[in-house]
């Protein structure tokens, strides 16, 4: 039997989250166990689940809504449930708010015009603990970064910056993984795209983090970027 992935969505317009929820469910092997119309809602809700064993994995997170905004409930989300991945999901894509999705803790960021394939794949992916950015927002985070001054090291929620012998150490296969990476690619299309086994490009993955300093896929993308790998 195919374990199922529980998926909670959080949006203020009811219509929606029941498409979403009919969308959703085309994949056997994905469930929506709760919708929510606010942040508030959201916690309240998934407390309850929570009790019963029944907590999502996934939650869809919309950003503009009453009571609780989703930047905020995505924060306190992963408060309270570390382990529950966050996407956002939302029309909106301005710089500011990406960025504040992302410090808050949300592991991936999507906009409502994907396919329903997309939509089940970014949940997939998501739930194994990967970061996925649609491409139009993977690509105003790479210009935003890109074109920001240069600051300390130390800043802030700032990847930790690598020594040039680190990235000088970067093999060839390893650069193909992350330019792969920074194009949203998953472990899957990287495993497919260079033929290699699944193993093997967390192992590349691995060595790509440590050598750039970094502590995730957003990260390495952006640092890649930032020194002008690819």
């Amino acid at each position: 039997m195919v374990e199922q992935i529980r998926v909670m969505i959080v949006d203020d317009q009811r219509l929606l989250c029941e498409g979403f929820r009919e969308l959703i469910e085309l994949a056997p092997d994905l469930e929506v166990v709760g919708i929510a119309s606010d942040g508030e809602e959201a916690l309240s809700t998934v407390k309850c689940l929570a009790a019963r064993q029944m907590a999502p994995h996934v939650v869809l997170m919309d950003v503009r809504m009453p009571h609780m905004d989703g930047i905020q409930a995505t924060r306190a989300f992963k408060e309270r449930w570390p382990e529950i991945r966050i996407i956002i999901l939302t029309t909106f894509d301005d710089r500011e708010l990406i960025q504040s999705g992302l410090q808050a803790g949300a592991q991936g960021y999507i906009l409502k015009d994907i396919t329903a394939e997309q939509l089940a794949m970014t949940i997939h992916v998501v739930a194994q603990g990967q970061f996925l950015l649609h491409p139009d927002v993977a690509n105003k985070v790479i210009a935003a970064f890109s074109s920001a001054p240069d600051e300390p090291a130390t800043t802030p929620g700032r990847p930790t910056s690598s020594g040039p012998s680190d990235v000088a150490a970067l093999t060839e296969r390893e650069r193909e993984v992350l330019a792969l990476l920074v194009r949203g690619a998953s472990n899957r299309e990287i495993s497919e795209s260079l033929y290699i086994a699944s193993g093997t490009v967390k192992n590349h993955l691995s060595n790509i983090l440590g050598k750039l300093g970094v502590r995730d896929r957003t990260q390495a993308a952006l640092k890649a970027k930032e020194l002008g790998l690819l």
